[in-house]
């Protein structure tokens, strides 16, 4: 029912529910909510009293019974009795019928406040909920900021005085009153909030019944602007180090309830620093994956002084930077590295190691940011030093620290990605593999896609074909249910993909994986992934030349970052891969140590040289490098084995090895060797996989011509003719006579099958002697 004019505007909403037979009421609320006005408004033009106990608190029990017994005397009286804000009420109600009228009964609603001032405009105004808003229904406030919209000092001032009585006796311990720091009201967020630092389950009840908090024009439980000012004051007492906590308190007890992005939002809007950075500091990687825009945005509101002062945010901030729809784009070194000289990158590491003697949160994402920061750098061999290290401080962290699954998922994978770029692929595969189960134990598809992916491509550079496919499957199911990123993390997953189909020749399906990335290599971290297998992929259609000026553009343009040792590794395979199938005119065999040992062996085979070939298959057991995964050395042992071809018996074991990887790659490598041409035909393929391989013609079904086996004195008499000396000339250096020389000549004629000068010294230079 509305209020009548003369009444206390809370009255009508008090009588809805009070029982209107009762004749005492009791009353306790603060100074400054219109009590006695409430009195008098419930006694109306009825017969009573007013009485105020506020000052003779203490002998109320004894004071009501003689009320009552004058209300048993007089059947028309009503008496209202104003109690102090410290009167125990439980004793008092207990005694009869009485009504009893809370601070919460006599705080105004939105559309209360205009009713008690003469011409004022109608309730629910845009002026009445603002008026809510800053002094929640306290009559004392609302009155002058009515009369004044701009007096917000003297409604701030008889709300202090009010408020500063009501808590001195509702709330001594203060613990009402902390909950000022809080930034969002309901039931949970208020039980979050003390649970974080009190063992006291504190509840919304407790604020509500307190008068603390209003409902807004939302019908949402609010804290009022000069309410919180004043508790805000008051918890100020309790020290620098308490707020903090309380801070830190609210932050948190909104991030738990509502969501990071609410918490970190209230916390910038009120200007809670340390309190964001400690959010952020604590889940940082669930905003990192769910919305680094975001994330990005956050910090970037962060004040230059508070940035500066923590070099994490900086590197943060620099890296986040570089956030878009499809990923995190992290750019190539632009200038020559030097870690020696970079005083930077040292102090860096030497705050990092001091925090790795606690590892904590802050150490590992210290740590990551570290390894990136060195890989942007150029410093790919000091970034695998560093990811070794933050690997080890993760490990020994998680014994002491509840790090969560996605944090661990995040420092094994950005780890992984150091330690492969630095050539330490079997420490890559392990950081790959932990991230991946940790992946699995957080549920975050961004990960779980990312790590699958990653150690796809690593198995597929190492020629696992199966576990690739695995990881492939593991990929695809998690992929589809990222939010943003999508075309970052499918990169590898699709080089991965591309790198399966060339190794069985499938150039359409080939086509089909590369189609979603840049024709040409970009500026992706993996770009020396994706040259490799772009030439590979020109190798394998005939074109081994256009392989080889591919790598050498890149080289050219990406000087420092060639230099990283996977990029290196990966360059030289191309190069060794287009030599072998020129039949190495540019490069002589067995020269590239630093190859990779199967095409190097390979090479030795084509030049009839089964003992040298055996040598580096041999080492290359101990010390696997790009393709130690594939079958390609086992076929290469068996052929420098066996020079004379395959038996039944060696036929089954190939073709047994060849069912584990399926790889068509490996089996026409093994077809170049002298003696194994037929082995393809021999296998008993199915018909899609023959037809691939009769496609593979770039690899002649025959044997290789023999490469020309020169004697020391064959080889100098050689050097000195393409150096223009007759043979009295070489016959005088040598100490030896003419007719020798022409000896020499002749056989040289014969070994490289040639009739003149001038083709001797052509054939000789396409056979790299």
């Amino acid at each position: 029912m509305p209020a009548q004019r003369g009444h206390h505007p809370a009255l009508a909403r008090f009588l809805t529910w009070s029982d209107s037979s009762t004749r005492l009421l009791l009353i306790r609320a603060a100074p400054g909510t219109g009590r006695e006005w409430f009195a008098k408004s419930w006694i109306g033009d009825r017969s009573g009293e007013v009485h105020d106990w506020t000052a003779t608190p203490g002998n109320e029990s004894m004071a009501l019974g003689a009320l009552f017994e004058r209300l048993r005397e007089d059947e028309s009286l009503h008496l209202a009795v104003i109690l102090a804000p410290s009167t125990f009420t439980w004793d008092l109600v207990s005694i009869g019928s009485v009504l009893l009228a809370e601070q919460r009964d006599l705080l105004l609603e939105v559309g209360e406040i205009g009713w008690f001032a003469e011409g004022l405009a109608m309730p629910n105004s845009a002026r009445d909920v603002k008026i809510n808003a800053l002094c929640g229904g306290w009559l004392g406030g609302a009155r002058i900021l009515l009369k004044d919209a701009r007096a917000d000092f003297q409604a701030q001032y008889v709300i202090r005085n009010g408020l500063a009585v009501w808590l001195e006796h509702q709330d001594p311990s203060g613990a009402l009153t902390e909950a000022a720091f809080l930034t969002s009201f309901d039931a949970q967020t208020v039980e979050a909030f003390y649970g974080e630092f009190s063992a006291t389950p504190h509840t919304l009840d407790e604020l509500v019944d307190a008068g603390l908090l209003r409902r807004d024009d939302n019908n949402e439980w609010m804290m009022p602007t000069m309410v919180r000012k004043v508790l805000v004051e008051r918890a100020g007492i309790l020290g620098r180090e308490r707020v903090g906590i309380l801070k830190r308190a609210s932050v948190n007890a909104v991030s738990k309830i509502h969501g990071i992005e609410s918490a970190a939002d209230s916390a910038v809007s009120r200007g809670w620093w340390p309190s964001l950075l400690n959010l952020l500091l604590e889940r940082w990687v669930e905003l990192f994956i769910n919305n680094p825009k975001y994330l990005s945005a956050l910090m970037a509101k962060i004040p230059h002084f508070v940035s500066e002062q923590t070099e994490y945010l900086w590197l943060g901030l620099r890296l986040l930077g570089t956030a878009g729809k499809n990923g995190i784009a992290i750019q190539l070194p632009a200038v020559k590295p030097d870690y020696s000289t970079d005083r930077a990158a040292q102090r860096l590491n030497q705050e990092v190691i001091r925090l790795y003697r606690r590892p904590n949160i802050r150490a590992m994402t210290m740590g990551m940011l570290e390894t990136v920061q060195l890989r942007t750098g150029g410093m790919y061999v000091e970034a695998g030093t560093s990811a070794a290290q933050l690997r080890s401080a993760l490990h020994r962290g998680m014994g002491t620290h509840n790090f969560k699954p996605a944090l661990v998922s995040l420092v094994e994978i950005q780890a992984g990605i150091s330690l492969q770029l630095a050539g330490r692929t079997v420490e890559a595969r392990e950081a790959y593999e932990m991230s991946l189960h940790w992946a699995q134990a957080s549920g975050q598809a961004f990960l779980l896609a990312d790590a699958a992916g990653k150690l796809a491509l690593l198995n597929t550079l190492e020629t696992d074909v199966l576990s690739a496919l695995e990881c492939l499957r593991v990929h695809d199911a998690a992929i589809d249910q990222v939010t943003w990123g999508r075309p970052m993390l499918a990169r590898s997953a699709a080089l991965a993909r591309a790198y399966v189909a060339v190794a069985s020749f499938d150039f359409d399906a080939v086509d089909r994986a590369l189609a979603p990335l840049p024709s040409a290599p970009d500026n992706d971290e993996f770009w020396a992934v994706h040259t490799h297998l772009l030439a590979t992929v020109k190798i394998r259609r005939g074109i081994p030349q256009a392989a080889r000026s591919l790598v050498d553009l890149m080289r050219r343009q990406r000087r420092f970052a060639a230099a990283a040792p996977m990029a290196a590794a990966l360059l030289d395979d191309v190069l060794l891969m287009a030599a072998t199938l020129e039949r190495f005119s540019m490069l002589p065999v067995g020269e590239s140590s630093a190859g990779d040992p199967a095409l190097v062996a390979l090479g030795h085979l084509l030049d009839g040289n089964a003992d040298a070939a055996l040598t580096v298959l041999n080492a290359s057991i101990e010390s696997p490098r790009i393709r130690g995964g594939g079958n390609l050395v086992h076929y290469l042992d068996l052929a420098a084995r066996n020079p004379a071809g395959p038996t039944p018996e060696l036929l089954a074991r190939v073709r047994s090895l060849h069912e584990d990887s399926g790889q068509l790659a490996e089996i026409v490598y093994l077809m170049m060797v002298p003696g194994w041409a037929e082995v393809g035909s021999l296998l008993g393929l199915d018909p899609d996989a023959a037809r691939r391989l009769e496609a593979a013609g770039i690899i002649p079904s025959a044997p290789l011509p023999k490469r020309p086996a020169l004697t020391p004195r064959e080889l100098e008499v050689l050097a000195q003719l393409r150096a223009g000396m007759t043979r009295r000339e070489i016959a005088a250096v040598g100490y030896r006579s003419e007719n020798t020389v022409k000896t020499q000549i002749r056989s040289l004629y014969r070994k490289l099958e040639v009739a003149d000068l001038g083709q001797m010294l052509e054939r000789a230079r396409e056979w790299g002697l």
